[in-house]
């Protein structure tokens, strides 16, 4: 599952990109050469390209065969979802009681909804009535991710202030699938600069994704995996170069063979020296490569697990250095790791890649922006000689 980013919390992190010399894009996979593309693979061509009536601040989510995204309007939650086909229904409107953002919602096991954001979780039935809801009680903490696991409980990350300053820790708690609090704890040892969000693993257990501070120079990439119960599995901070200033984790995801995927930014002073990262199943480190030079200052928003057991990701690549000219990425990338192809889209003076979620038939829907507005894409299949 994928939680994207709330806007206001994304402009932030895009405002921190441009004010460092450059930016390059890594990913967290799994072994493979990143630049060998084969010329035996021709890109998906695009199927349609059209307006997406969606406010800045909505939250999307994966789905099978769909995406589906909620925002706050007046007292409502209002929440729709496009098909595969491009075809766009209200699945539900609710009323939002004590919710004071949406940080992330997800559809859950018994067809109702769950969402939070700032100090309050909201758990509703298919109807849209409340099933339950709880109010964080820690000063200055607010919810940065909440999602169900697979035995039906639920596990929601806080990100709480550090005494050091300008400083995070990772809070979390497990509730029953009823809601009641059955554990929560903070993770020692590690203060933040941001923490991202959850990512629920076929294992039953789930991944917590952020970045770490290693000093004031430094930030690095940093997993943890816990289990079904909330208990820490293994935790890692990575550094994508020696020279790693400023990171962060924009998307994360599991691939075929349990190791995890995280996708998002690294800037350093080089403007060509992209990076992709290797972890396996137990969060150690495999491998570093550079990506194609091609894609400088850049930032991938999403990736997500293919049906052939490679990944496709989309973002943006060769932003100017005032930030109003930007293309969009889409790239395919093999079970192994290496890139298989990519496809650049570009419509408008500034381009970025938001949300993609990969369809049965290989086909692929994406979310973008072009020029501030919200686009809905649609790609076909990859063709192979």
């Amino acid at each position: 599952m994928f939680k994207a980013k709330s806007q206001s919390k994304l402009k932030y992190d895009i405002r921190k990109w441009l004010l460092v010399a450059t930016a390059c894009t890594w990913c967290i996979t799994t072994g493979g050469n990143v630049n060998a593309e084969s010329s035996a693979v021709k890109p998906p061509e695009m199927l349609f390209y059209k307006d997406l009536d969606a406010k800045h601040e909505s939250v999307f989510e994966h789905g099978e065969n769909r995406i589906s995204y909620a925002a706050l309007q007046d007292d409502q939650v209002i929440i729709k979802t496009i098909g595969a086909y491009g075809q766009i229904k209200t699945d539900i409107a609710f009323p939002r009681r004590k919710l004071e953002s949406i940080s992330e919602f997800h559809h859950t096991q018994d067809k109702g909804y769950i969402a939070g954001g700032g100090t309050q979780i909201l758990k509703v039935n298919g109807k849209g009535e409340k099933q339950w809801e709880y109010t964080l009680q820690l000063e200055g903490g607010y919810i940065t991710s909440v999602n169900q696991l697979k035995d039906g409980s639920y596990a929601a990350v806080v990100d709480k202030p550090s005494s050091q300053s300008n400083a995070h820790v990772l809070h979390w708690i497990q509730f029953s699938s009823t809601g009641e609090v059955v554990h929560e704890d903070d993770l020692q040892g590690v203060v933040f600069d941001r923490i991202h969000s959850i990512l629920i693993t076929s294992d039953g257990g789930f991944v917590v994704s952020g970045v770490s501070c290693q000093n004031e120079e430094s930030e690095h990439v940093f997993l943890a995996k816990f289990d079904s119960s909330g208990h820490v599995e293994w935790q890692q901070s990575l550094s994508p170069a020696e020279d790693s200033q400023s990171v962060g984790v924009m998307s994360t995801a599991e691939g075929i063979d349990g190791s995890v995927v995280a996708a998002g930014y690294y800037n350093h002073p080089n403007p060509n020296d992209s990076r992709l990262l290797s972890v396996d199943r137990s969060g150690s480190q495999k491998w570093i490569r550079v990506l194609d030079s091609a894609f400088d200052r850049s930032m991938l928003n999403d990736i997500q697990p293919t049906s052939d057991g490679g990944f496709i990701a989309t973002g943006k690549v060769n932003e100017d250095w005032h930030g109003t000219v930007a293309r969009q990425l889409v790239w395919g990338i093999r079970e192994n790791g290496d890139s298989d192809w990519t496809k650049i889209i570009n419509r408008g003076n500034y381009n970025s890649g938001d949300v993609v979620q990969p369809l049965q038939n290989g086909e692929a829907l994406l979310i973008g922006t072009t020029d501030g507005s919200y686009k809905l894409i649609k790609l076909g299949t990859v063709r192979r000689n």
